[in-house]
């Protein structure tokens, strides 16, 4: 039984589509300006690839993240799993970022719900621990509040706030 079996579609849609979209949320939470904006963006696929190599034996994340090793079906995945998170967000009918983060943290809650039900404590922990990485290295990626490069924070207040109520809402 593959993994995937374990999950309706609309289930694992959410569970796959997760891990960008919590990085979609933090880079939104204040605004980086525009090079802040595309180290953010590529921090989050960064983290997000980089659960492959940093959860080898956790087979929910090994599912969900693209195999590198073979071009062709990690351009397909790519594009599959792109599809998805598009048509997820637009079911959400939501028309600003803040409306966006607050069903991204609801979808967190139930992923979480369904996860504890169907996987071992271990495999969730480390789905959290990846979206939590996910979260955290996106947002020290950019740089909020600097001119022209300079000042500026790392880690914004707004970034920090929705960081908690993520890490809260994952438990």
């Amino acid at each position: 039984m593959s993994k995937l079996d374990q999950y309706t579609d609309e289930e694992w849609n959410k569970i796959s589509a997760l891990p960008q979209l919590v990085g979609g949320i933090i880079a939104g939470a204040d605004s980086s300006g525009l090079v802040g904006s595309t180290k953010e963006m590529f921090e989050t696929a960064k983290s997000y690839i980089g659960g492959r190599e940093q959860f080898p034996n956790n087979t929910l994340i090994q599912a969900i993240v693209p195999n590198t090793t073979d071009p062709k079906a990690a351009i397909d995945d790519v594009k599959g799993q792109r599809k998805r998170i598009l048509d997820h967000i637009k079911g959400y009918g939501v028309k600003s970022k803040e409306e966006l983060a607050v069903k991204v943290l609801a979808d967190c809650s139930a992923t979480m719900h369904l996860l504890k039900e169907k996987e071992s404590e271990e495999t969730v922990t480390e789905y959290k621990t990846w979206l939590l990485n996910i979260a955290e290295n996106v947002a020290n990626a950019g740089t909020e509040g600097d001119f022209l490069g300079f000042g500026g924070v790392q880690f914004s207040d707004k970034e920090k706030a929705v960081f908690n109520t993520l890490k809260e809402t994952l438990g």
